[in-house]
Formats: C-alpha cells, sequence, structure tokens
C-alpha cells in the first residue's frame, strides 16, 4: 500500500487571509486541495458538499483570489491546469472578438493548410470559444460532470487554432506554449497524475 504525505488540513474559512500568505508550501497545499475540490479524482468522484461550501466561499470572497494562488502550481499540476484554464476564461470574457477573429483565422488556415489531425489530439470537434467558456465556468464553478481529461484537450486544441490564427509572433508563442500546457495536464491526467 502506498502512503500519502501528511497534510496539514487548511480550514476554508482561512482561504481569504491565505492570498497574501508568504508560505510558499501553504500556499501550494491549498491550492492543490481547492483544485482537488473542483475536479475530482482521476475517477471524478469529490466530496460533493465540501465542493458545494468552496464554491459558496469563492461566490463571497471571489474566485480571483483562489485563481491567483493556483497561478504560481507548474503547468502539469491541477492547481496549475486551473490556472491556467481561469486565465483562459478572462481572456474570452474581455476579448471575444479578437479570439474569434484568430479563432476563425486558424481554422481557416489549418483547414486550408496542416491537417486537423495534428491539432486535435483525440478530440472529434474543435471547440468555439462559446463551448470552451462554457466548459470552463462549469468546472470552475464545481459543477462539470464531464470527462475533465477531455475538457482540457478541447481547450487545448481551441487555444492552438487560435495560435495558427495570431497575427503576432509573440502571441503565437505564448498561445501554442498554453496549448501545450493544458494538453500536457490533460495527458497527465488521463495517466492517473495531475494532482
Amino acid at each position: 500500500m502506498t502512503q500519502r504525505p501528511f497534510h496539514r488540513p487548511i480550514p476554508l474559512a482561512d482561504l481569504e487571509s491565505l492570498s497574501g500568505s508568504t508560505d510558499p508550501v501553504t500556499r501550494s497545499e491549498t491550492s492543490h486541495a481547492t483544485a482537488a475540490l473542483l475536479l475530482g479524482d482521476v475517477h471524478g468522484h469529490r466530496d460533493e458538499a465540501a465542493t458545494r461550501r468552496f464554491v459558496e466561499l469563492t461566490e463571497d470572497i471571489g474566485l480571483e483570489v483562489i485563481a491567483e494562488m493556483w497561478s504560481s502550481a507548474p503547468a502539469v499540476s491541477a492547481p496549475g491546469a486551473l490556472w491556467r484554464l481561469y486565465a483562459l476564461r478572462e481572456w474570452i470574457r474581455t476579448q471575444p472578438r479578437e479570439l474569434s477573429d484568430m479563432f476563425a483565422t486558424g481554422q481557416r488556415q489549418l483547414t486550408e493548410g496542416i491537417g486537423m489531425d495534428e491539432i486535435l489530439a483525440g478530440v472529434e470537434i474543435p471547440a468555439g470559444p462559446a463551448e470552451v467558456a462554457r466548459a470552463i465556468d462549469e468546472i470552475l464553478a464545481g459543477a462539470f460532470r464531464g470527462d475533465v481529461v477531455i475538457a482540457l484537450l478541447r481547450a487545448a486544441a481551441f487555444v492552438r487554432l487560435c495560435a495558427a490564427g495570431a497575427g503576432s509572433e509573440d502571441v503565437r508563442a505564448r498561445l501554442e506554449q498554453l496549448s501545450r500546457d493544458l494538453r500536457d495536464a490533460a495527458l497527465s491526467r488521463r495517466n492517473g497524475g495531475l494532482d
């Protein structure tokens, strides 16, 4: 039997004070614990009552407080993946026209040139901005009941299409990295990782 390392329990009521915490261990433990509430284990099982309490708390203190804790997590970790989804959702909300144009341009370029197989990597249909935002909203609200791996792969494919349609090389490079991060997180989750 594999023993799990001991982690100090952190009361959810203390999350607000932790946003400014300088203790990296406490911040890391909290970011992983909150991510687990939203994503559940590799089989999608989670404590629904605890998740509901957490979501209610985030409504009070703001999801951005929690997301800020996630922001320092490695890309291929549960909080790192949630940070990237949160940032993508904010981008979709604040720049919908720019994003839609990049997505449409990327789709056009890729269907005319590069094969879609390279981009989609196991995802049936490329999801557009509305579908991606809806899935991210459900994940961040603790209401997602689908396969997290597929959601991450769809987000990765969406971002990759946006990268293909980006006008600037700098934006393209950043989006390609985001796409790789989301894809790597999905593959880690599929293989039983992403804790």
